[in-house]
């Protein structure tokens, strides 16, 4: 009997020792995003794109001491500020050393002062464009690869004006977001002699818009802009201006250039446009190849800037042999700019091994990243046209 508790006993002890070993061997990133609600229509692309490059590094046997793997664990913020804290603790109890994300109003700045500051953790997000990210980032622990809010104002408004329109009607979303993409819209504008005939604010899951929807009807103009950040609720708007008539043109914000809006209005908004992050360089078009191999949409907005903020996080770990929080962020600026060795889509393992030798590397990724001193990308926009109910690329701006 006395045989069979030591052979037990030590069977335990080993089960509990190779499991130690394995977690020891695993990284945890944190992919925090709004997996449902308003956004999630998007979201999965960009998980996708994130776990196309943690794929990558796995699979290289050459990430750190070719004995480590990253490991992730997924975190809904459900886009819903209530929820912070349990997402800060979520952070904090799984011993999350980065993330990816966030989005969705406040989230993004909820964590940054949480769970980021207090844990030294830093945050690479694909899709939050508020400047006040990096105001409000006083230990340098914040980075987006997609361009702040402000020059989506102003793309926007120089599109509308190339376009010919002489009046234009705005609705914003009442978020950071939406009052400085707003903000910025109306100033390129006037500078341009278009007319803004109203701006009106939209309360966040707001269902009933007949007020806003009449007013902006009683305005007027040549078409209208609708600066939402949570996807369904500019998908309200859309459908209630529509049942009103008042408008047949639209203005879109980078969220609501997705499948979903294609889908459900596509054919009623034909010579509507938009923007989302992009471009037409050879980098991205040789990550849509990637992607589409690997069975993920590439339609929507933020799918190369997912991928560039997993590929960035992955390389930072493997400069000088990353050993603690402390020296990350400068090592995630380090090997986004030049100057290096250049690394682009699909070589996620060639800058891990250079990384490994010691080598210096400049990652251009998919979106030809490039951080300025906040931590901000500079960020090129692809515009973006309804043409026979489809949203259909135009050009690079």
């Amino acid at each position: 009997m006395r045989l069979v508790w030591i052979l037990s006993f030590l069977f335990l002890f080993c089960l509990i020792g190779n499991q130690t070993e394995t977690q020891a061997n695993e990284i945890t990133i944190g992919i925090v995003l709004g997996f449902t609600g308003p956004i999630e229509s998007i979201v999965p692309s960009m998980v996708s794109s994130v776990e196309l490059a943690i794929s990558e590094a796995n699979s290289s046997n050459i990430f750190l001491n070719a004995e480590e793997k990253i490991n992730s664990i997924k975190i809904d913020t459900m886009c819903d500020k209530s929820k912070i804290k349990s997402v800060n603790k979520k952070i904090s109890e799984n011993n999350i050393i980065a993330i990816i994300g966030a989005a969705c109003p406040g989230i993004s700045e909820g964590i940054l002062l949480g769970s980021a500051n207090e844990k030294n953790v830093p945050m690479i997000s694909p899709s939050a464009t508020t400047p006040l990210l990096s105001i409000i980032d006083e230990k340098n622990l914040f980075f987006r690869t997609t361009a702040p809010s402000s020059r989506d104002g102003e793309v926007l408004a120089k599109i509308t004006k190339d376009r010919g329109f002489k009046s234009v009607a705005v609705s914003f979303q009442n978020t950071n977001y939406g009052k400085e993409l707003e903000r910025n819209f109306k100033k390129t504008l006037n500078d341009s002699n278009v007319e803004i005939t109203v701006s009106v604010p939209i309360k966040i899951n707001k269902t009933d818009l007949s007020n806003e929807v009449s007013v902006l009807a009683a305005a007027g103009g040549d078409a209208v802009a609708i600066f939402t950040e949570l996807g369904q609720d500019g998908e309200r708007l859309i459908k209630s201006i529509l049942d009103s008539g008042a408008f047949e043109k639209f203005i879109l914000s980078d969220r609501m250039i997705n499948e979903s809006t294609e889908k459900k209005f596509g054919k009623f908004i034909n010579n509507s446009f938009g923007i989302i992050p992009g471009s037409n360089s050879k980098n991205i078009n040789s990550f849509y190849k990637i992607a589409q191999k690997n069975n993920i949409e590439t339609s929507g907005p933020f799918i190369g800037e997912s991928y560039d903020a997993a590929a960035l996080l992955i390389l930072a770990l493997q400069e000088k042999n990353f050993k603690s929080n402390n020296n990350l962020s400068k090592n995630i600026m380090s090997v986004s700019n030049s100057p290096g060795t250049k690394i682009y889509p699909g070589e996620i393992a060639k800058g891990l091994k250079l990384l490994k030798k010691g080598k210096k590397i400049d990652y251009e990724g998919a979106t030809n990243i490039e951080f300025d001193i906040n931590g901000d990308a500079f960020g090129t926009f692809l515009e973006k046209e309804v043409i026979k109910g489809k949203f259909k690329a135009r050009q690079q701006r």
